[in-house]
């Protein structure tokens, strides 16, 4: 698996590790996201159907707004998802542009095998979600809630979290603020069944490898960050060289005596008197060298000059 090819500011990649593991052992026939903001948790998702070379439908649910939580934002985000998203994974993803309630009209009941929810963080907001979507799970259907270990404000995943976990397969990690993975189907895939009967030991080992990997993908990221913070300084550089080389090629043009009169002080400054009188003389009107041009010499070598 090559490394996140889209980043952006988020806890989610923190994650991505684990979304392509999830992606590879579920094998999901019809995969959705409720809420993609910058899409990096998405378009990890995506990243993994495509170099797995799954049999997956894609979808991210998003009015790409913003919201009280998230906080609103411009056309430019999406703008800049779709830049990267539609040359790599347009063939087999959609991005719809709509509410959660309003995508769910469009799905069959029991046609969703893998459900990432992200959307508004209230308790009951979370909830709304997940009695809409439920429905629409699959036998095979595995939901993923981030933000379980935000217990701040008005956000209420965590609550919701509890009470599902108590009835169901389950697997959970605290780092990236959170996410939990929770079986609703009962057929769900062997390999996740084993993640959720591992022992206490062998969790602590899986989250920490999982970890790790999410640590090395936030420093890809922030190292990518700092290389293209660096490039348009340099950018900005180099536009700023250029546009002083064409302020002084404009003063030539437009003062060539003001230029004269620099150079001259300039030699005279390296010279003396004697080499800013030989180039001034010179760029007047070349000519032999005359008794009157041998006396400004003489006069500019005599001591006190």
């Amino acid at each position: 698996m090559e490394r996140l090819l889209y980043a952006a500011p988020s806890a989610w990649i923190m994650h991505a590790p684990f979304a392509m593991f999830l992606v590879d052992v579920a094998r999901p026939r019809v995969f959705v996201e409720l809420g993609s903001h910058y899409g990096v948790s998405y378009c990890a998702f995506c990243q993994a159907v495509r170099e797995l070379g799954a049999a997956a439908e894609c979808y991210a649910v998003d009015t790409w707004r913003g919201d009280a939580q998230a906080g609103f934002f411009g056309q430019e985000v999406f703008d800049e998802l779709r830049r990267h998203h539609d040359p790599l994974y347009g063939g087999f993803s959609s991005l719809l542009r709509m509410t959660f309630e309003d995508a769910a009209a469009r799905f069959e009941r029991g046609s969703v095998d893998l459900l990432h929810v992200d959307g508004f963080h209230t308790y009951e907001a979370v909830r709304r979600d997940y009695e809409t979507w439920l429905p629409l799970m699959s036998e095979r259907g595995v939901i993923l809630f981030h933000d379980i270990a935000v217990r701040e404000g008005d956000f209420g995943v965590w609550r919701l979290w509890e009470e599902l976990k108590s009835r169901r397969p389950h697997y959970e990690v605290e780092f990236g603020h959170g996410l939990g993975v929770v079986a609703v189907g009962d057929e769900y895939p062997a390999a996740l069944d084993r993640l959720f009967r591992a022992t206490a030991e062998e969790l602590e080992r899986i989250r920490g490898c999982f970890r790790r990997l999410g640590s090395l993908s936030l420093a890809a990221q922030e190292f990518d960050a700092f290389r293209r913070h660096v490039a348009a300084r340099e950018a900005a550089e180099d536009e700023r060289r250029k546009a002083e080389d064409e302020r002084l090629k404009r003063r030539r043009r437009e003062h060539p005596l003001l230029i004269r009169a620099s150079n001259l002080l300039q030699v005279w400054a390296d010279r003396g008197l004697g080499g800013a009188v030989s180039l001034g003389v010179s760029k007047a009107a070349p000519r032999a060298a005359s008794k009157s041009d041998q006396s400004l010499e003489d006069a500019a070598r005599a001591p006190g000059s």
